[in-house]
């Protein structure tokens, strides 16, 4: 057998075939692994799409959480002493004394680069979805709107009057929906013609 091989290998034609075979067997086993690595990383990357995703959902659904908490919370105050009830939502007389004793209005401006940026990415004019978003945002998402500060003097606001924070929340939603809508020129009446209608 080893008189085979070394006769073999020692003609022209040998040598080649034996080189030739030598290196598909290279080339396919550079394919093979290669192959294998690519489907593997390929694999992890749907892997670590899908637990960015699973992540995401899960901070939607703490914010939505907290959102339906401060809503009962605010349902069972007796009363909103700090929002009218009547639509479109505006500020009772003690609402508007506590933006102007604690000139809430300054922290819109102070903010309102970054309130503004937040409400021009939701792409729409709908004056509805506009105030849906600033009275959710002002509560659950405070930081898309507030600097960290603004957002503890909220707190401490609402520590002070007794008012809960919800309502507080609310009141601020109510003065940056009010600030956008009349800065893009859509009338806070148009509210109630776009709210969503039971169906009959």
């Amino acid at each position: 057998m080893w008189d085979f091989l070394k006769t073999v290998l020692g003609s022209p034609t040998g040598s080649f075939a034996f080189v030739g075979g030598l290196l598909a067997l290279s080339w396919w086993l550079v394919h093979s692994i290669t192959k294998f690595i690519t489907e593997y990383s390929i694999k992890q990357g749907l892997f670590n799409k899908q637990m960015d995703k699973t992540e995401s959902d899960i901070a939607q659904i703490k914010e939505d959480i907290a959102f339906l908490k401060g809503s009962f919370g605010a349902a069972i105050e007796i009363k909103d002493t700090l929002v009218k009830k009547k639509s479109p939502i505006s500020l009772t007389d003690l609402g508007l004394q506590l933006v102007a004793e604690h000139n809430l209005d300054g922290i819109i401006v102070d903010n309102w680069l970054k309130i503004n940026t937040a409400i021009q990415n939701l792409k729409t004019n709908n004056p509805y979805d506009i105030q849906e978003f600033c009275l959710e945002s002002a509560f659950v998402r405070a930081n898309i709107f507030f600097s960290d500060k603004d957002i503890d003097r909220l707190k401490r606001i609402s520590y002070q009057t007794g008012a809960p924070l919800f309502s507080i929340a609310r009141v601020m939603g109510i003065l940056i929906r009010d600030r956008y809508l009349k800065e893009n020129g859509i009338d806070i009446g148009e509210i109630d013609q776009h709210a969503p209608r039971p169906d009959n």
